[in-house]
This record gives structure tokens, C-alpha cells and sequence, in this order.
């Protein structure tokens, strides 16, 4: 192909960017050769340029953040002629702004998750993406406070968190007609509450309905080959590939990472699982089963327990959420797991605000839902580590104060 000496625009760069990620290379396949190849330039160029593939990120970052600005400002415009609004109006503009990033602005969301999820177990992405992701943040807590979420879940991330869980859950789930049922009904509780009240019975019927559509279409994932024998590595091989499903999402799922966290060759694991595919499902079925054993647990200790099985390394079951809905957007056969872990969110919630919050009033399966949303989006928003820990801790309790003063 003939190349051009030409230096990219900014929007070029960032529309070929769209392009490699959203046509289901992911991230970690936004290379300087790709890149170059799709905007009909030589490396050297882009190298010349832009620098090294931190350099390039820092540019796309830059004209995604300019790219951004326009739609933000289209939405402080109708904000500031509407002023004051009901929880309903509130309900319905985040409904629409979700709707937005799911459908008109997908390829650009789709790189916005990408990133967001690289770079928790990349610290060497942060840079780059630091300014489009606190521009992002910035119009989600404008329009929080504008709508009247208390200033506390603001400042603690909660309400970006679930901004981003949704923006994670949509790009896979716009299509399906149960999570958007299900997406708006949340919206309306969360500006409503969100403890229940007097609607609370049309609700829960609701509720189920909508969960209950989600989960039909889910059979268990195939782990890997049928056979008579099976080896005892495969059970560790597959909780493996489900922890760099998690933490790194599918860029992270290599035959040689995978057989080195567990002690084999590389050759062997391929024997069993040839491609790549074979080793994200596999992945899938050991998230699939944390997931299930977590809400079918018998208790606390058990999901715990669950979590930190084999190498006593904990499965993080939020960012584990996110990976398979972002895996989702390009194998249109994990939608059905992705719906069937949306509708189950908050169920091992409801038993920590019982044991914690039990003169609460309100607190149902779809308020402990709402909750755990955004503090599902909040840990996949940050690195994994202490000081996420801490701000989940410090998110939940600002969470419980919420439901505690709607009853004073």
C-alpha cells in the first residue's frame, strides 16, 4: 500500500484508533504498524511525530478528550436551560446519555473502556489517559449534582463508578430489550432513592421479569475439549485464564502467560486449548462459577472462600464483570454470560446491608443492585491495591449513610 509523509490529524489518528478497537482488536492491538496501516502511513512517520506507542496513546487521548467536548456541552446547554428537574426527568437524561455512548458514540466508547480497563493494570497507559478520563468524570459529576445525588456519593466515586458500569454493560447489552428495561428501572430507583417506596411491589415485578428474560438464554461456557481424562492442571489452568480475563482482559490471555502461572508448558496447554478463543471461554467458566458461587453461597465466608480457592489469590468479581462484558462487544457469544452477570448484580450485597443495615427499611434486591453498580464501576475505574480497597469501604459507607438518612 502507498504511504504518505503526511502527519495524521488528530482526527484521523483517533478515528483509525476507533477502527483497530472497535473492530475487535482491543487495546492491545493499537499498535504503531497497525495504526500506521490504517491511516496510510510508514512508522517512521507516526514514530517522528508522535514518539514512542505512549506517545501515540497521549495524541489519541488528546482528540478523544476534543471529541468529547462537543456532546458535553450540547448536554450543559439543555442542563442549564432546564434547571431544576424531578427524579424522573433525571432518570430519563441518564437513560438518554447511556443510550448515546451505547449507539451514536460507540466506537468512541468502546475506546474510552478500553483504556479505562488497561490501564488499572497498566500504570504505564495513565498518563496518557489521565486528562480524558477526569474530563469524563467531571461532566458525570456535573450532571450528579445537578440532579441531586448527595454530594457524598459524588466525592467518593460512586456515581461515576456507575456511569461506567453501565457504559461497560451497554456497549454489550444495547441490543437486548431485558437490560434495558432493566437499566431504566435502576435509573429510576437510583434518582428515586434508593430504598424502596411506594412503587415498590410494580417494581420488584419488574425486576424479576427482566432478570429473569436476562438469565434464560445462558448455557454453562465449555471450559475446553470433552474427554475421559482430565488433567489436574486444567482446573487451575482455567481459574488462571479467568484472573487475566479479569485484570487484563483478553490482550492478557496468552498460552505462554497462562502455562507459566501455573507451572506447565506452553505446549501442553495448547494441546488441550488451541487458540485463544478456547482460553477465554475457559476463563469464562471459572468467572461464570465465582459469579454463581458467590450468590448461591451459603454466606459470607463462603464467597470469600470462593474467591481465594487454589493459589489463595482473590478473583476479583467486579472487574472480572467488566472484562466479559468488554470481551462481549466483539464475541457476540459471551452476551448472553455478560446479561446473565447484569441481572445478578447485588445479590451478595443484599446479605452484607442485611447483616450491617438490618432496621434499614427499603433495602430490596433492586436498591442493593443500584449500589452494588456503582461500586462495581468505581474498582474497575481504579488500580487494583489498598487504596481501592479503602475507597470502596469508604463508598459503601457513604452508600449506607444514604439509605440510613432517606428514613430519619
Amino acid at each position: 500500500m502507498k504511504t504518505t509523509r503526511k502527519t495524521p490529524s488528530a482526527g484521523a489518528l483517533l478515528a483509525a484508533a476507533c477502527d483497530i478497537v472497535a473492530g475487535g482488536g482491543g487495546l492491545h492491538a493499537l499498535a504503531l504498524r497497525p495504526l500506521a496501516q490504517k491511516l496510510g502511513v510508514s512508522v517512521t512517520v507516526l514514530a517522528t511525530h508522535f514518539g514512542d506507542r505512549a506517545g501515540v496513546l497521549a495524541a489519541i487521548c488528546r482528540a478523544a478528550s476534543a471529541s468529547d467536548a462537543v456532546p458535553f456541552e450540547r448536554w450543559r446547554a439543555t442542563l442549564a436551560a432546564m434547571g431544576a428537574m424531578t427524579p424522573a426527568m433525571a432518570a430519563d437524561l441518564a437513560e438518554a446519555m447511556l443510550e448515546e455512548e451505547a449507539t451514536a458514540r460507540r466506537a468512541l466508547s468502546m475506546l474510552y473502556v478500553a483504556m479505562l480497563h488497561a490501564s488499572a493494570s497498566d500504570p504505564s497507559l495513565r498518563p496518557a489517559f489521565a486528562g480524558w478520563a477526569g474530563q469524563r468524570r467531571g461532566f458525570w459529576d456535573e450532571f450528579g449534582r445537578r440532579a441531586g445525588i448527595p454530594g457524598p456519593m459524588l466525592a467518593c466515586g460512586w456515581w461515576h463508578g456507575y456511569a461506567i458500569a453501565e457504559q461497560f454493560y451497554g456497549l454489550a447489552l444495547d441490543g437486548n430489550l431485558p437490560y434495558r428495561m432493566l437499566r431504566r428501572l435502576c435509573l429510576q430507583r437510583l434518582f428515586a432513592g434508593p430504598a424502596a417506596g411506594s412503587a415498590a411491589a410494580a417494581e420488584d415485578a419488574l425486576f424479576v421479569h427482566a432478570g429473569e428474560r436476562m438469565r434464560h438464554a445462558m448455557e454453562p461456557p465449555a471450559a475446553g475439549a470433552d474427554s475421559a481424562r482430565v488433567p489436574a492442571w486444567l482446573a487451575p489452568a482455567a481459574r488462571a485464564c479467568g484472573m487475566r480475563l479479569a485484570a487484563e482482559g483478553i490482550g492478557g490471555l496468552t498460552h505462554r502467560a497462562v502455562a507459566a502461572d501455573i507451572g506447565i508448558a506452553h505446549t501442553t496447554l495448547s494441546y488441550r486449548f488451541p487458540t485463544q478463543h478456547h482460553l477465554v471461554l475457559a476463563g469464562l467458566a471459572s468467572i461464570t462459577a465465582h459469579v454463581l458461587g458467590a450468590v448461591d453461597g451459603p454466606g459470607l465466608d463462603d464467597v470469600q472462600r470462593l474467591r481465594s480457592e487454589g493459589d489463595g489469590r482473590k478473583l476479583d468479581l467486579a472487574r472480572a464483570n467488566c472484562a466479559v462484558a468488554l470481551a462481549a462487544t466483539h464475541m457476540p457469544e459471551l452476551v448472553p454470560h455478560t446479561a446473565h452477570m447484569r441481572s445478578r448484580r447485588g445479590i451478595h450485597l443484599a446479605r452484607v446491608f442485611r447483616k450491617y443495615l438490618p432496621d434499614t427499611p427499603g433495602i430490596d434486591a433492586l436498591c442493593a443492585q443500584v449500589v452494588s453498580l456503582g461500586l462495581t464501576g468505581l474498582i474497575n475505574s481504579l488500580p487494583p491495591g489498598d487504596a481501592c480497597e479503602q475507597s470502596v469501604q469508604a463508598a459503601f459507607t457513604a452508600a449506607a449513610r444514604w439509605l440510613q438518612d432517606r428514613h430519619r
